[in-house]
């Protein structure tokens, strides 16, 4: 047997456990991040979602180093998924990633606008004034490369952001400037550029701009009708606000276009109560809220081809009269999709519940 020093035995051996030790390491860290994959996948287990965000982030700053983009990228996991329970934590492990990326990629790194969306999002809620300042990093940076589509996007996800918030006199600036983008270097088939379309008619629709909100809607459909041949759910909604847009103005007929387009892309089910894609609210009797009556009316009732409703009767009902009339009267204005048997538009029946509760 050669001769070996005692001191390189002793190396030798620390060297072997460091190997085993980091292999387990490795291993553990796998199962937790594959564990943390499939819960976030299935998105029932919020609190199976943090335990294996936490333990792969843990491990993973072990076996990655604790400078590593990949340890940046855990933390961001990590992040979100203690960001409802523990909001400053959670920003902290976002800084943390912020100068990770930073030092690997350089202040003007693409891969730092989502963790800058992510800090505008979470310091929102509390009034943190700084959360504009990261929606204008993420904008220089889109700048910076000269890159339309994600100048757009940013500007649309921070129109999301401040949405969540209410403060809209933002999201309609976010929005104006987003549209404006993409009208000048996004082709119209563009999904990004449909999507901001969406938003910009429904900012105009809430601000009872319901003609320029029709004609914003109508452009999606055109786009879906003239260059695009496959079903989406954008054009889906657009088609959607469109009833609703028409019905309000009383121009039930140009709604009825759009019920058929719709009952085209989603099939009738028989074992389902069907959705109404434009209803009003029926008036609480006021006998009934006198006496503080709460009650339900069952009807039944014809959806023609055109998606009207007709041959509306009653199937049961709480209370008695009292809450059958208004329920009538608002049921005779609801839209629907009509049922397509054979390529061709029929008379279905269907039914609904209408329930009336006072609030307490």
């Amino acid at each position: 047997m050669p001769y070996m020093p005692k001191a390189l035995l002793l190396t030798s051996a620390l060297f072997c456990s460091a190997a085993f030790a980091q292999s387990d390491v490795r291993e553990q860290f796998n199962q937790n991040y594959r564990a943390y994959q499939q819960a976030y996948e299935k998105q029932e287990d919020f609190r199976e979602i943090e335990q294996y965000a936490k333990l792969a982030y843990e491990q993973g700053r072990t076996v990655f180093g604790e400078q590593s983009e990949n340890t940046a990228n855990l933390a961001i996991n990590y992040a979100k998924s203690i960001a409802f329970d523990d909001k400053e934590k959670a920003l902290n492990l976002i800084d943390g990633a912020i100068a990770i990326l930073e030092k690997i990629h350089g202040k003007s790194a693409v891969e730092l606008i989502d963790t800058y969306i992510l800090k505008v999002d979470w310091l929102l809620p509390s009034k943190d004034l700084t959360a504009r300042e990261y929606v204008s990093k993420a904008l220089d940076i889109a700048k910076h490369h000269d890159n339309k589509l994600l100048e757009s996007k940013v500007y649309f996800e921070a129109a999301k952001a401040f949405n969540r918030v209410r403060d809209y006199t933002r999201v309609k600036s976010y929005l104006s400037y987003a549209d404006e983008i993409n009208q000048q270097h996004l082709p119209k088939d563009a999904v990004h550029r449909l999507t901001v379309d969406l938003w910009v008619a429904e900012l105009l629709a809430a601000r009872k701009q319901n003609n320029n909100a029709i004609d914003k809607l109508n452009q999606v459909v055109a786009v879906f009708d003239e260059t695009l041949d496959f079903d989406h759910p954008i054009e889906l909604v657009a088609h959607s606000r469109l009833v609703g847009l028409y019905e309000k103005l009383g121009k039930r007929e140009q709604a009825t276009r759009h019920c058929v387009a719709i009952a085209k892309m989603k099939p009738w089910q028989e074992d389902i109560e069907q959705t109404p894609l434009y209803r009003i609210e029926p008036e609480y009797p006021t006998r009934a809220a006198r006496a503080r009556k709460d009650g339900w009316v069952d009807l039944e009732f014809t959806v023609t081809p055109e998606g009207f409703v007709e041959d509306i009767t009653v199937l049961d009902k709480e209370h008695g009269e009292m809450f059958v009339k208004n329920s009538i009267k608002a049921l005779k204005d609801w839209r629907y999709a009509p049922k397509f048997v054979d390529g061709v538009a029929v008379s279905a029946r269907t039914s609904v519940r209408l329930a009336f509760k006072m609030s307490r």
